[in-house]
């Protein structure tokens, strides 16, 4: 196992942190049902930073290729992901506002003296995702049964000659 990159938020963004690195897909776990296979690696960027009203702030780039699995064939697809998230540091005890009413890049989050920031890109991954992924019309690789005369076998003839018995 490898050792998780773990920081103190607030810190990290009052001290203006960088912290650049790849995660390995196979490592995010929480994401291995949507995937076809485990290759391929995540880049992620997470900047601290101060806005003029003091306020501290994490900034996370995202940026990967993963294979996920067709939703009509099964089959692998490639999706690119880019994506850029503004995190609003809040005090812990302080209720987070309704995400409806935050801009779409900008989030708040409980600032954390522990922030697991791995599992901070594989919730942001994961949250990117999108939710039916397939090919473009027409490109599925499923094969389909055909009879000889190249008309496509309905799947309820096998029901209907069961039926027959």
């Amino acid at each position: 196992m490898f050792d998780r990159a773990v920081v103190d938020s607030v810190t990290f963004a009052r001290e203006s942190g960088k912290l650049r690195a790849t995660v390995e897909v196979a490592a995010l776990t929480r994401l291995q049902d949507a995937l076809f296979d485990q290759s391929g690696a995540i880049a992620y960027e997470l900047a601290g930073r101060v806005d003029q009203e003091g306020k501290p702030s994490l900034h996370l780039a995202l940026g990967g290729e993963l294979v996920l699995r067709c939703q009509r064939c099964l089959g692998p697809v490639r999706f690119r992901l880019d994506a850029v998230r503004i995190f609003l540091l809040v005090p812990a005890d302080q209720v987070l506002s309704d995400p409806a009413d935050e801009a779409e890049d900008t989030e708040q989050l409980h600032a954390d003296p522990k922030l697991d920031v791995i599992a901070l890109v594989e919730d942001e991954v994961i949250l990117d995702l999108p939710l039916v992924m397939g090919h473009e019309e027409g490109a599925c690789v499923a094969p389909s049964p055909k009879l000889e005369a190249g008309k496509q076998e309905s799947p309820f003839s096998v029901l209907a000659a069961l039926k027959r018995q």
